[in-house]
């Protein structure tokens, strides 16, 4: 058997999943490459805006004869130039909520076939709001959650 690392599988499908266009979280969604001054143009003209960050994510194999189990685990950090927690507090509610849904399994589920896997499992945890940051730009409040998969590789 071949094994195929699911890290470009998981992220293309949550993207997917996850997008202002197909959930009710409401947020646009970036790679941690894409440089904090672009993702602040892209809202410069709305006062208050929140956005998401795919962070880190690892991968353990599992393998047998016949196929590879894969549990994978993504890291996803909200952030908000809101001064409160409330946002990041209430777009982390939603993402749990989303991701515990058939219709968030389901999205997830579709991608994750394009690509060669199938989802056994999806765990929403470790819901995290993070003390301020404070800058030059104002004050920014931020909070994460890691996502863990359990898959199937096909």
């Amino acid at each position: 058997m071949i094994y195929k690392a699911p890290f470009t599988a998981i992220i293309t499908a949550l993207y997917g999943a996850i997008s202002p266009e197909e959930c009710p979280i409401g947020i646009d969604w970036f790679d941690s490459a894409v440089p904090i001054e672009e993702i602040e143009s892209l809202f410069r003209d709305q006062a208050e805006f929140a956005y998401g960050i795919f962070g880190t994510s690892d991968a353990d194999c599992t393998p047998n004869k016949d196929s590879a189990i894969w549990e994978a685990s993504l890291r996803l950090e909200i952030y908000s130039n809101y001064k409160g927690r409330k946002v990041v507090a209430d777009k982390l509610e939603a993402l749990l909520n989303y991701l515990s849904s058939d219709a968030g399994y389901q999205a997830i589920q579709t991608g994750l076939n394009d690509h060669g896997f199938a989802l056994v499992s999806i765990r929403v945890g470790g819901l995290r709001v993070n003390l301020p940051i404070f800058s030059e730009n104002g004050v920014w409040q931020s909070g994460s959650t890691d996502v863990v998969f359990k898959l199937n590789q096909l």
